[in-house]
């Protein structure tokens, strides 16, 4: 009796420290995702007005950083870019509803339920969260360019920002948003999976986006943004050469490639 007492203790234990399987991740995201297509619109919009708000602080602090680093050292992005990671810590760790998140978690409950209420509900969710996360983009980079919040050393930083993202053109846009489509599709895997190194894992993921100069659509609008009210972008300019292509690259790179690979994977044993 104790031996078969003793052997279920050392189950349990095993099980608990033991990493998910591909399978049991999947769930998890799924999951979590079929709760997401439930949640009223008004907190979708909240949340989602509040996770562009805090992205903001990534364009910030990463133009802040550049203000105090010499400016012809080779190592100086290597340090600035991790003000990047910034907005993403809030967002990620504080549960707001972030649009290329939600490129994989509704998703992927969706390629397990595909009917056609959950196809409704994912477009909901997506219109509802994206425009609210462009919004709280939008406000930002006002809030930044049109108050003395902060100097004018790290609002020419933002310009600059803005410009290195504004003329690279459509099709390079779209693949450098494939790119950081896929990194946050992949972030929102790993965590499912990761209980102690979240923060360890967001920076990571984020700084590596940072640093190959990957289009990521929210935080990019306030970039963009920044040069609208500077004067020095237009309106159409900053939608079809940077949102819309941006915009789509992060669909194929979270949806179409990480998604649906992560449901591949595991569609046998469901």
């Amino acid at each position: 009796m104790s031996d078969s007492s003793g052997k279920s203790d050392t189950k349990e234990i095993v099980d608990e420290h033991r990493p998910l399987t591909s399978e049991e991740t999947f769930r998890v995201v799924s999951e979590s995702g079929q709760e997401e297509l439930r949640r009223p619109a008004f907190s979708l919009m909240w949340s989602g007005l509040a996770a562009g708000l805090a992205l903001g602080f990534s364009v910030v602090t990463e133009a802040v950083m550049i203000g105090h680093l010499p400016k012809d050292a080779a190592w100086t992005p290597l340090v600035a870019d991790m003000g990047y990671t910034v907005g993403f810590v809030l967002v990620v760790l504080g549960r707001l509803q972030l649009f290329t998140e939600n490129t994989i978690t509704p998703v992927l409950s969706i390629c397990k339920h595909p009917t056609r209420s959950n196809f409704a509900a994912l477009g909901r969710n997506w219109s509802i969260v994206l425009s609210a996360n462009l919004a709280g983009a939008f406000l930002f980079a006002a809030f930044a360019m049109l108050t003395p919040a902060i100097s004018p050393e790290a609002k020419t930083g933002i310009l600059e920002l803005g410009r290195h993202v504004a003329h690279d053109g459509f099709m390079v846009t779209v693949v450098k948003g494939i790119g950081a489509g896929f990194l946050i599709a992949a972030l929102v895997w790993v965590l499912a999976n990761t209980e102690s190194s979240k923060f360890f894992v967001v920076f990571v993921v984020t700084y590596v986006i940072a640093l190959c100069g990957f289009a990521h659509v929210i935080a990019g609008t306030m970039e963009i943004s920044a040069l609208i009210l500077a004067g020095q972008l237009g309106i159409s300019a900053a939608i079809f050469g940077f949102i819309v292509p941006a915009l789509i690259g992060n669909i194929i790179g979270g949806t179409v490639l990480f998604g649906f690979i992560s449901y591949a994977q595991v569609s046998r044993e469901l």
